[in-house]
């Protein structure tokens, strides 16, 4: 498998899952209060981003410039062609919120979508990069 597939299904299947069924507007990040909340509204902005297929914003703004570097190396290409590509079969997305912890400049968000049968977890890495929140690590799934 290429590195760009491998990647685009890295980008689809770990942290922007993808969802067969119901779709909310439901913001979890008003869950959170302070830095937890800016953590959470980072991954409600990823979720937004990849309803609308702006991966432009994803790349530029949503993304840690390391993680950038990552998908470019890998891909051969732009951050935002990797994105495109992975964006465009994608009918609905859905992430939830459910645990953010915060060590220093570095955090966890837990994430959960419903699949359709069952619920999926994803753990999201985010560095804070001058003052933001950025996805620094796309997550691993977690049962």
């Amino acid at each position: 498998m290429a590195a760009t597939t491998r990647l685009a299904a890295l980008l689809c299947l770990s942290a922007l899952t993808l969802t067969a069924c119901g779709q909310t507007d439901d913001d979890s990040s008003s869950d959170f209060k302070g830095d937890q909340k800016a953590v959470a509204q980072t991954v409600e902005d990823l979720q937004k981003a990849s309803k609308k297929r702006d991966e432009t914003k994803i790349c530029a703004d949503l993304l840690a410039p390391a993680l950038v570097t990552k998908i470019k190396t890998a891909s051969k290409g732009t951050c935002e062609k990797v994105l495109k590509d992975a964006l465009r079969d994608v009918d609905s997305w859905e992430l939830d919120v459910k645990k953010v912890a915060i060590d220093g400049t570095s955090a966890t968000a837990t994430v959960q979508s419903d699949t359709g049968k069952d619920n999926r977890t994803d753990t999201l890495t985010l560095v804070k990069v001058d003052n933001t929140w950025k996805i620094s690590e796309l997550g691993s799934a977690a049962s």
